[in-house]
């Protein structure tokens, strides 16, 4: 593996990006992945491992992301889209429309060029599954009411006034390792201004972060539900703009921007031998 990957923004969800197309995959990606994105004092840090593997019967490329505290994610929208860049980019892919696989099935890519580079990209995601409404839980002692969805990986959606004074990064963990959740859950706090939406996250396995794919689509169909928000609409995140439109088969269309952010060193791991 090359001494150096390269880093790539989805709205802000920053990832750094194994290429297993065309070079070896490290042994152990989970201590990889703690390792890269680690906290870094005064600067951004990682919100994940995104490996990108050879072709499958079908499908542009293998997506496979691995959250900051190594744990494997089933999805991740924003990482698709980083991935959609990347595959494009790399000559992986022949057109501007093409599939990425993940754990979750098979999605429809569709990226969007300025001056050779690939600028913006759409994903199509699962459409999303209200498993509860109006869902109750007691966080100590606190009553917090939510929308239990799944979007190929589980999220609570929770409705606030105001985004800026959400308790992210206390409610969040409380909820993402509540009891209710047997795999731990996402959480989104989701405010509507003006016809747009407005949300912060805490995601499984990662913490506050600056945007979620996965997260917007979930808040999205879950406002939605509950008839204040229409769509198409546009979620604005601490990372930037995000829009999610429903396509007819039900499913969800995910677009935003993504950029190249450089690179970074790969940290040397006592006793990690690379492997195919």
């Amino acid at each position: 593996m090359s001494a150096r990957l390269r880093v790539l923004s989805g709205t802000g969800n920053r990832f750094a990006l194994v290429d297993a197309c065309s070079g070896p995959t490290p042994a152990d990606l989970p201590t990889l992945a703690r390792a890269l994105c680690a906290p870094v004092a005064g600067g951004p840090r990682l919100d994940g491992l995104l490996l990108v593997s050879a072709r499958r019967a079908g499908a542009g490329v293998f997506m496979q992301l691995v959250n900051a505290d190594g744990s494997l994610a089933e999805t991740c929208g924003n990482g698709l889209r980083c991935t959609a860049k990347f595959a494009w980019e790399g000559g992986l892919v022949q057109g501007t429309e093409f599939v990425v696989e993940d754990g979750a099935g098979r999605h429809e890519a569709r990226v969007a060029l300025a001056g050779g580079r690939v600028v913006s990209a759409v994903v199509s995601m699962p459409r999303p599954r209200i498993l509860a409404r109006a869902e109750t839980l007691s966080l100590d002692g606190r009553a917090v009411v939510g929308t239990r969805l799944d979007v190929g990986n589980p999220h609570f959606v929770i409705v606030v006034d105001d985004v800026a004074a959400a308790p992210v990064r206390t409610d969040g963990p409380l909820v993402e390792r509540h009891p209710a959740f047997e795999r731990g859950t996402n959480v989104e706090f989701v405010a509507l201004r003006g016809g747009r939406l407005e949300m912060r996250v805490w995601e499984r396995g990662v913490g506050e972060t600056a945007a979620c794919g996965s997260g917007a689509c979930a808040a999205a169909a879950a406002l939605a539900d509950l008839g204040l928000a229409t769509l198409p609409v546009e979620i604005a995140l601490p990372g930037g703009l995000l829009v999610v439109a429903q396509r007819d088969d039900g499913a969800f269309d995910l677009s935003g921007g993504v950029e190249d952010l450089g690179e970074v060193l790969v940290p040397r791991l006592p006793g990690a031998a690379q492997s195919r």
